[in-house]
């Protein structure tokens, strides 16, 4: 049954409801967050593997060979794109279950404030100390 041939009581009544409704939930940024949460969770299959594998490999060496692995421009470039992945990822999980089980506006900015501040800080620092292995400082 199309919109012509519906009653004009339920025609006007679904107007009003899609006109209240428009620019709210999923349609105004939630695909954006879905497809960067997907995006970020494909790249953490092959740098995950890396890292673990790296880690593994690392484990029975010392902090001097250590630093050295990190001295190459692939494994810290591989590394800081974990770092980002991982934390981009985080961050985008924790503001989609803040969103769904924290219902007073206020809590929520400052719930998502402290989950991106300490995911910027955490980020940073990881990032950081990787850059000063590989620049040797």
């Amino acid at each position: 049954m199309s919109k012509a041939q519906l009653p004009d009581s339920t025609a006007l009544r679904d107007d009003t409801v899609l006109r209240r409704v428009r620019h709210l939930g999923s349609a105004r940024e939630g695909l954006k967050e879905w497809r960067l949460q997907r995006l970020t969770a494909i790249a953490l299959i092959p740098l995950g593997l890396y890292f673990v594998a790296s880690m593994l490999r690392l484990t029975v060496s010392d902090e001097v060979t250590a630093a050295a692995w990190l001295n190459s421009p692939v494994p810290a470039l591989l590394t800081i794109l974990f770092l980002l992945a991982v934390f981009a990822h985080a961050v985008i999980g924790v503001r989609s279950v803040l969103d769904d089980y924290v219902h007073a506006r206020a809590r929520l900015v400052v719930g998502n404030l402290m989950v991106r501040g300490a995911a910027f800080i955490l980020g940073g620092a990881g990032m950081l100390a990787v850059l000063k292995l590989f620049l040797g400082r």
